[in-house]
């Protein structure tokens, strides 16, 4: 059996730099061969997966929640649905690596790459970006790419706050038309949410049911634009999620697929990074596409079996 290590150098507070010869040598206890890749650049990630991902049994990464989507873009580019991938947490959030309890801690996350559980969990597809938990338009939604790095790097997640303060004075209302599972939904809105998880930039969103990472299903949040009040809602939903008690001018669906047209070109993000500016969005859902490595409590909790 073969396995790849993959890590980004410049994201969050790196470790796994400085021990790869320990990773490497712990790996060898259960896999013949153990290769090592650093990332180059943006996308970089993507284009190596792409192309060798298929040869290796396990993909170890380590980085941010950019890292990942790159990660999980390249497996399912490179037909790679078999092979596993096991997450280090190394970036300002790590929404994903949070809801999965994944540890950032070197020996208890190889613990876990050796010994944890191998799930199929749903990627998603905003025409051609793939997302891992998140693709989103509106407010406040590019404030995780538009947020300078180095004060990430200084002072964590309270940079999102700090950057995102500038937002509040700002308006931006979109008219969206929705269309999804024989419905369409049309107004303004203020965010739009298409959520494969219940954690978004560092908030774990309480959810009225719970959220299953395979079971084909997207969660789409509205906050309708009314008035300058509408940051509000946006908080009151990271808060309470949709076990809010002013849930007014907040819509939740369940949905499989859906196309988001708007009156102007609207910026969408996936999983935290820019992704397009497009009047039309489709979102799919791949069932099951990619193989992850997980505890068992996130086993039980996150996917059905």
């Amino acid at each position: 059996m073969k396995a790849l290590v993959c890590y980004n150098p410049k994201s969050g507070k790196q470790k796994l730099s400085n021990k790869l010869e320990y990773v490497k040598t712990e790996l060898e206890k259960k896999y013949d061969a153990v290769d090592i890749y650093a990332t180059t650049g943006p996308q970089a990630l993507t284009e190596h997966l792409r192309e060798v991902a298929r040869d290796y049994d396990l993909v170890l990464i380590s980085g941010g929640d950019g890292t990942l989507n790159e990660a999980v873009t390249g497996l399912i580019e490179g037909n790679a649905k078999d092979t596993a991938l096991s997450y280090i947490p190394a970036g300002t959030c790590n929404d994903v690596g949070s809801m999965l309890h994944l540890k950032k801690r070197i020996k208890k996350a190889l613990a876990n790459t050796l010994n944890g559980e191998r799930v199929r969990m749903d990627i998603c597809r905003a025409n051609e970006k793939c997302f891992a938990y998140v693709c989103g338009s509106g407010k406040f939604i590019d404030i995780a790419y538009a947020t300078p790095h180095k004060l990430k790097k200084r002072i964590g997640k309270a940079a999102y706050f700090l950057y995102g303060a500038k937002e509040l004075a700002a308006r931006k209302k979109m008219h969206l038309k929705l269309t999804f599972d024989g419905k369409i939904v049309e107004g303004d809105y203020y965010v739009a949410l298409a959520l494969n998880s219940d954690h978004v930039s560092g908030f774990h969103i309480r959810r009225r049911q719970k959220v299953k990472l395979n079971d084909g299903i997207i969660d789409l949040t509205l906050i309708e634009s009314k008035g300058i009040l509408s940051w509000h809602r946006l908080l009151n939903f990271v808060i309470f999620g949709d076990k809010n008690i002013f849930k007014y001018h907040t819509e939740h669906y369940h949905v499989s697929n859906l196309k988001i047209e708007s009156a102007e070109p609207v910026e969408y993000t996936v999983d935290g990074e820019y992704a397009f500016k497009t009047e039309e969005c489709n979102i799919s859902l791949l069932k099951e596409a990619v193989t992850m490595i997980v505890p068992m409590k996130s086993k039980k909790k996150y996917f059905m079996n």
